[in-house]
């Protein structure tokens, strides 16, 4: 049973200010103690204290490779538990709250799969901001080096990263062999001509606006708006050529870009054709090539970083990492 998020002031690991002088020694001692059982050295109750515990946004960049996902999974190496073993390691949260991140508010804004990478995500939680450049330089410094907390900021105090989000934009780069005629043996020195990219970009954009997906997904609920779906011109890395793909949407099912390009894959070639699809299994393209490229917070930032003086949640001061 997912445990209930709670408020602000309850869930502040800080003394009662009816609690004896004696209570708090012990209580320290015992969070001392539980800082050394996970190889801590630093005190969490000093870093947890109620007056500098804010809901936080932390932008995070990482190459998906080697992870099995974003969202934590018991045995499993994700993003997110490196994360939160960087933070109990470096005594930003407690062991408490290590095993129970709803203690946090924790919310991330995208899940990512398999293999997939993020050159913008986001995750909000309460952590003690008393000296924010301090936290994000000792999270990076346990963190591995393929995933980096590019900055850590306040924000409101009921902000959800996953809620606030407009759209979010994802890059899928593929060789462009992958939609050769079938006929054509696999071959890197293919070149895909202009005509065959416009009907790539023609058939990517029969995604746009509100569809049911209900051939990619056993959910009821499989209704999602396509803002827009389009092809880069190609490009060309270690003798191959490769084309982007970029899809903006407000939100995506499990595997749903994936599957998208797979059915443009297979109508490409021939497998499928375009109108009156049946119900019937979508083939996955790879996870390898996807990229999780950018958020967008424009509502949160013209209404509160603008009006109230919170800090944006921008890329575009990233761009040179």
């Amino acid at each position: 049973m997912k445990r209930p998020i709670e408020d602000e002031e309850s869930s502040c690991a800080s003394a009662e200010p009816t609690e004896s002088k004696q209570a708090k020694l012990a209580s320290d001692s015992n969070n001392d103690a539980a800082v050394a059982a996970t190889g801590n050295t630093r005190n969490c109750t000093i870093n947890r204290r109620r007056g500098d515990v804010k809901k936080a946004i932390l932008m995070l960049m990482y190459s998906g490779s080697g992870y099995y996902g974003m969202q934590r999974n018991t045995g499993f190496d994700t993003i997110e538990g490196a994360l939160f073993d960087s933070l109990l390691a470096g005594g930003h949260i407690t062991e408490e709250e290590y095993l129970s991140p709803g203690k946090l508010q924790f919310q991330r804004a995208s899940k990512t799969d398999k293999g997939v990478s993020a050159l913008a995500q986001v995750v909000s939680m309460k952590l003690n901001l008393s000296d924010a450049d301090s936290l994000k330089a000792d999270v990076n410094s346990r963190l591995p080096t393929q995933i980096r907390l590019l900055d850590v900021f306040r924000t409101t105090k009921n902000f959800n990263c996953k809620a606030r989000v407009n759209h979010r934009e994802y890059a899928y780069i593929c060789p462009s062999y992958a939609f050769a005629s079938k006929s054509r043996p696999i071959d890197i020195t293919y070149r895909i001509d202009s005509t065959q990219l416009e009907l790539l970009r023609s058939c990517l954009s029969r995604y746009k606006g509100t569809k049911n997906y209900y051939n990619f997904t056993s959910d009821a609920s499989c209704n999602r708006y396509i803002i827009d779906f389009t092809v880069g011109e190609p490009f060309e890395y270690r003798d191959a050529e490769f084309v982007e793909l970029r899809v903006r949407g407000q939100s995506f099912m499990l595997h749903q870009i994936r599957k998208m390009v797979g059915l443009a894959i297979a109508i490409r070639l021939h497998f499928v054709s375009i109108p009156n699809f049946r119900r019937m299994d979508v083939p996955k393209a790879p996870g390898l090539g996807l990229l999780l490229n950018k958020i967008n917070y424009g509502a949160y930032n013209e209404k509160y970083a603008a009006e109230l003086g919170y800090s944006t949640v921008d890329w575009d001061r990233f761009e040179a990492e």
